[in-house]
């Protein structure tokens, strides 16, 4: 069975200065690495002309780290912008000498609070590991709203595919087309992400026309 790897808060630093593996992996303490949970503020973002193709930089205060979009899911580059405070999860990937972020889920942070809270969780994570007692465990969004604290969620056509998946599945998996109707999106994006999916050995056809996540 296909592992669903946890998405793990990293300080940017800890990412990018990361001994990055063939496999896509970065190994941090013990942990290896392919999806990560970072904060930061926006600094920089670039969305091309024929938009198919677009990018923002974070920043955490350690290092900084370039958030990579391509045309199935430029909406993500799109709804942020600079000096934005945006909680990231995304899937680790290098090209040359750069480690970067495909962005899954993108959520934008309203109150700076949340900054510090995360540079707290990620001292004791790493005491954690330190002394052996830091447990694997995937990490779960929730958007909350209040006069205090308001939180944003973004999801990429991967995610919600994912998501929708998820919701519909039974037990015996879900047909594609009641995906294509209750994800929200194109046709096509619904299909290309399933064909990634599928590629990637994340869902699998117990029969033909359904399809269920390996997890």
């Amino acid at each position: 069975m296909t592992k669903r790897w946890t998405a793990y808060k990293m300080s940017i630093a800890n990412i990018v200065n990361g001994d990055f593996t063939e496999d896509g992996f970065v190994n941090y303490k013990g942990l290896q690495v392919h999806r990560v949970r970072i904060m930061g503020t926006v600094v920089s973002k670039f969305v091309a002309d024929d938009r198919k193709y677009g990018f923002f930089v974070i920043d955490d205060g350690t290092e900084t780290i370039r958030i990579r979009a391509f045309e199935d899911s430029l909406d993500l580059i799109n709804k942020v912008e600079i000096g934005d405070i945006v909680d990231v999860f995304g899937r680790l990937r290098k090209y040359e000498d750069e480690i970067y972020v495909i962005p899954e889920i993108v959520v934008k942070i309203n109150d700076p609070n949340w900054e510090i809270l995360r540079k707290l969780e990620l001292i004791k994570q790493d005491k954690q590991l330190e002394n052996q007692e830091f447990v694997e465990e995937e990490i779960v969004v929730e958007t909350k709203e209040s006069k205090d604290t308001q939180t944003t969620l973004f999801e990429s056509p991967r995610q919600k595919v994912v998501n929708t998946i998820r919701e519909l599945d039974k037990g015996d998996g879900v047909e594609i087309s009641e995906v294509i109707q209750k994800a929200g999106l194109e046709k096509d994006v619904v299909e290309n992400v399933l064909t990634d999916l599928m590629n990637e050995g994340e869902i699998f056809e117990p029969r033909a026309g359904k399809v269920k996540l390996l997890e």
